[in-house]
């Protein structure tokens, strides 16, 4: 054997036991890293956490837009001998006064679908239409007051065709139910970053190109493929900012990027206010979101993912950036080998328990159905007050832009709630001032003054967003370690059945000629779950179950102190709320 062979040899068995042994990131624990040596959220992740928030206040407008896009404003029946001038007006028939012998009265004003029947296109006077026979619509004439063009206008999704509308919302919310499963299932797969930059083209070009819709269809199809995006590109923000920030911040970031999902509601009542067209608010949301194309050149990949996948020189990069970033000295091996994991201890059957198993015990069934019949009640109230927001007494814009503003203060008592007095209570508490409120407006006598129902709608939309803020931490928190990603999962799920339904609640008054009906629906379906929450257990300060057993007795789990309780709640805590 020559010495270059012999050389080759040594090379290659080096190599092997190179391979054989831990590189120093495996079984790396991240949060400990970065509580005792990179810092856990420091001007590094401050920056980044910042840059993956701006996205949220683009997904509020998306997601809320149809309040102002499909708007339904006053209408009426195009009078053609009447309506002959070069552009006719909605007001006309009542200035130049032939609504009396032109459109049928009804107790809510001059019918809308509706007109006398025309019998000689003479003149437009009385002599003209028989006051005894009516016929539907051909052609209609819109209000513009608050809006001079929306989608219902543009297709004409009024009378005959106004279940077009709710159905568009449903759509959507479609949209949204699939994209969380597609997207949150790509992004453990091809990483947060990649799925980040796929759901900002999706957004994009979704909207610019439903502007160009000739018809229904077309527009709620791209709708669809919009929402799919939409909460993908939520997801993947939340994920990017709360991966890269150490257990104490981590509830504290899941709530702050609830606040710029406000901001982009506000942004969205502006734009609307000035624009008043539904194509150039949505090239007002759409076109500047193709900026976040720029993220490609310096957001980071996550580094939890990273580890997770063995791509290790990747993560080891990404952990000296923030290092540099935050001032602290370059990382070694040996200070990553220093913050590992403990050897993983074999847990009796855990690999053995899954939904099946959750099933067959009725306690954490019945908790199970508790939870999914709480976030569907909270998705209903939440949008339906949203979308609700163009039917109230006042100004549309200034009555949309105090729902927006109530949620500050819900997420806030979210937050402080969860923190000192206990998830349980928290929940509960905000579902029944949401279904209280919506009580009391749906019973308010008609000669009450509008503001009075305005401020109920406000408390009823804290009390639903409150709810939303609470929700997914407790909810993670009454499953076991086995089951507990997908019990969270299932209940987001659940809960956009009650986005779905929420435009069709809303048609109720409409359809039944009730008009309390849809505030008396939000109002029960609230106060019953809220009333349902106190059977479940407090959570605050319990450890977090590990076997299915455990979770069934969680009332008797050991208090931990509250710092320990924030920390390993909030671990759990890795899911978007909107």
């Amino acid at each position: 054997m020559t010495d270059n062979e012999g050389r080759r040899l040594l090379e290659n068995e080096d190599q092997r036991l190179l391979e054989d042994v831990e590189h120093p990131l495996e079984n790396l624990d991240m949060d400990l890293l970065l509580e005792n040596r990179l810092g856990e959220f420091g001007r590094y992740q401050r920056t980044i956490y910042f840059l993956v928030c701006l996205p949220a206040a683009l997904t509020a407008a998306i997601t809320m837009g149809s309040v102002f896009n499909e708007l339904v404003p006053p209408h009426r029946c195009q009078v053609p001998v009447c309506d002959s001038g070069v552009i006719p007006h909605y007001a006309d028939a009542n200035l130049l006064g032939y609504a009396n012998f032109t459109l049928p009265q009804t107790k809510d004003g001059w019918d809308e679908c509706n007109m006398y029947q025309e019998i000689s296109n003479k003149s437009c006077s009385s002599g003209s239409f028989s006051t005894n026979l009516t016929q539907p619509c051909s052609r209609f004439l819109y209000a513009k007051d608050t809006m001079e063009s929306t989608v219902v206008t543009d297709f004409n999704l009024v009378c005959t065709q106004s279940w077009k509308a709710p159905l568009s919302n449903s759509i959507f919310f479609s949209g949204v139910l699939v994209g969380a499963l597609v997207y949150g299932e790509l992004g453990d797969i091809f990483g947060r970053k990649n799925v980040f930059m796929l759901c900002i083209l999706q957004c994009s070009l979704g909207g610019i190109l439903s502007i160009f819709s000739t018809d229904f269809t077309t527009f709620s199809t791209l709708q669809f493929f919009t929402a799919m995006g939409q909460v993908g590109l939520f997801q993947c923000s939340f994920v990017l900012g709360i991966e890269l920030v150490g257990r104490n911040k981590r509830v504290f970031c899941g709530i702050i990027i609830e606040f710029f999902f406000v901001f982009g509601e506000l942004i969205l009542a502006l734009a609307a206010w000035i624009l008043r067209d539904w194509k150039k608010i949505v090239l007002s949301y759409s076109v500047p979101g193709l900026l976040f194309f720029s993220y490609y050149f310096f957001l980071p990949r996550s580094i939890r993912w990273l580890i997770s996948k063995r791509r290790f020189k990747e993560a080891e990069l990404e952990l000296q950036r923030i290092a540099k970033w935050n001032g602290v000295e370059p990382l070694k091996s040996e200070n990553f080998i220093k913050f590992r994991k403990p050897e993983p201890q074999e847990e009796v059957n855990e690999e053995h328990e899954g939904l099946l198993s959750l099933l067959r015990r009725p306690k954490l069934t019945g908790r199970l159905l508790t939870i999914f019949f709480c976030w569907t009640v909270t998705t209903l109230v939440y949008y339906g007050l949203s979308f609700s927001a163009a039917s109230l007494a006042g100004d549309a814009y200034l009555d949309f832009t105090l729902l927006a503003l109530a949620e500050f203060p819900g997420y806030t008592l979210s937050y402080l709630g969860m923190q000192y007095w206990g998830r349980k209570y928290t929940l509960s508490c905000s579902l029944l001032v949401a279904g209280v409120s919506c009580l009391a407006s749906s019973i308010l006598p008609a000669s009450w003054p509008p503001y009075i129902q305005t401020i109920f709608f406000l408390l009823g939309k804290l009390g639903a967003t409150a709810s939303f803020g609470t929700a997914y931490l407790y909810t993670s928190e009454l499953f076991p370690t086995p089951v507990r990603n997908l019990c969270v999962g299932l209940s987001s799920m659940t809960g956009r059945i009650g986005a779905i339904t929420s435009p069709y609640i809303l048609d109720l008054g409409e359809m039944t000629g009730v008009s309390w009906a849809p505030m008396g629906v939000f109002a029960a379906g609230a106060i019953t779950s809220g009333l349902s929450i106190l059977f479940l257990p407090e959570t605050k300060g319990k450890e977090l179950p590990s076997t299915l057993a455990e979770a069934e007795e969680l009332n008797s789990f050991t208090v931990l102190d509250s710092q320990s309780t924030s920390l390993q709640s909030s671990t759990e805590d890795n899911s978007p709320t909107e």
